[in-house]
């Protein structure tokens, strides 16, 4: 009998869960809001609920189901198979999501961060199959990453490993700059650029901004500010540009050290913005390679998309045969 394996991405806003066969060729999907404010008991049923119907439609199409492999915004117990701290999630921290879902379908489970499982699933699937090494940074609520190293999600001593965001791009401010503005993750998250871009809209240095969306911080999209720059609003597109090299820049110490095969970008940023953001880093970046480093990378957008985590977590689970 063949087998499938359930894929699911618990973010802050939805939750996707995908059934997917031996052929990586999704099969069934769920999407359900998240919704952690509602409480643990909520979430549980609606997760339970869209994991037991992928399970009916596995046996519908007369596979066997490998398991259950989860993937989730911040840090994981992936022994406990719980959530451990999420910003996202702050109701579901300490929620054991994977016994939960152990019970209710009687499968096994694996649990692991979104970030990590995206870049896997981009190794296997994706933009960095066939690479050895690669790095993986993706652009949305936060500047998330992860590192493939000779073939394995690397993961380090405490399961932290790979963290651009941390990395310390404008050494402004002593040892405090990394609780600031100086740190990847206070320059290229979409929180930071939303807010300078609202900062512009108020001085009036972006018009078309300013008249799309006032003084209103969660009206500044990825969008938003997409149509502020075709529509001429030249300080916006010069602080993103800005940013985004800046981000190459720093992202060249770590890419000198690891020597990797590609450097794979994605998330909502890249999506909206995929010539212009990649061009800038890619500038910064490689003006700071080593030759024999630079000659061999690749930078590369994601492929995958929203199904990127969801793929990853899947992957672990077939990849399993014990």
């Amino acid at each position: 009998m063949k087998r499938c394996a359930v894929g699911i991405d618990i973010g802050g806003t939805k939750t996707l869960c995908l059934l997917v066969n031996e052929d990586f060729n999704v099969i069934g999907s769920v999407k359900f809001k998240t919704a952690s404010f509602k409480g643990v008991g909520k979430f549980l049923r609606e997760l339970g609920k869209a994991a037991s119907s992928l399970k009916a439609l596995s046996n519908n199409k007369g596979l066997s189901l490998a398991g259950i492999g989860i993937a989730c915004a911040g840090q994981v117990d992936c022994d406990e198979l719980k959530i451990k701290s999420s910003p996202n999630l702050l109701r579901l921290e300490g929620c054991a999501v994977g016994k939960f879902l152990q019970r209710e379908l009687e499968a096994s489970v694996r649990i692991d961060n979104d970030v990590k499982m995206g870049m896997y699933g981009e190794y296997v699937l994706g933009a960095a199959r066939k690479c050895r090494n690669a790095l993986g940074i993706f652009f949305g609520t936060g500047v998330g990453s992860a590192a493939i190293i000779n073939g394995e999600l690397y993961r380090g001593a405490s399961g932290m490993g790979g963290q651009i965001g941390a990395l310390l791009a404008q050494p402004v401010g002593g040892p405090k700059a990394a609780l600031s503005h100086g740190i990847v993750d206070r320059i290229a998250s979409k929180a930071a650029i939303a807010g300078e871009a609202l900062v512009m809209a108020v001085k009036e240095w972006a018009p078309y901004l300013h008249r799309k969306v006032g003084t209103d911080l969660s009206k500044v999209t990825w969008g938003s500010i997409k149509r502020s720059i075709e529509h001429g609003d030249k300080m916006v597109e010069q602080m993103l540009r800005a940013r985004m090299r800046v981000v190459g820049i720093a992202t060249s110490n770590v890419v000198n050290f690891l020597n990797p095969e590609m450097v794979v970008l994605g998330g909502g940023l890249i999506d909206s913005f995929p010539l212009l953001a990649i061009q800038e880093f890619e500038g910064g970046l490689r003006k700071y390679l080593v030759p024999e480093v630079g000659k061999v990378v690749k930078v590369k957008p994601a492929r995958l998309g929203k199904d990127a985590a969801a793929l990853g977590a899947a992957y672990t689970v077939l990849k399993n045969r014990d």
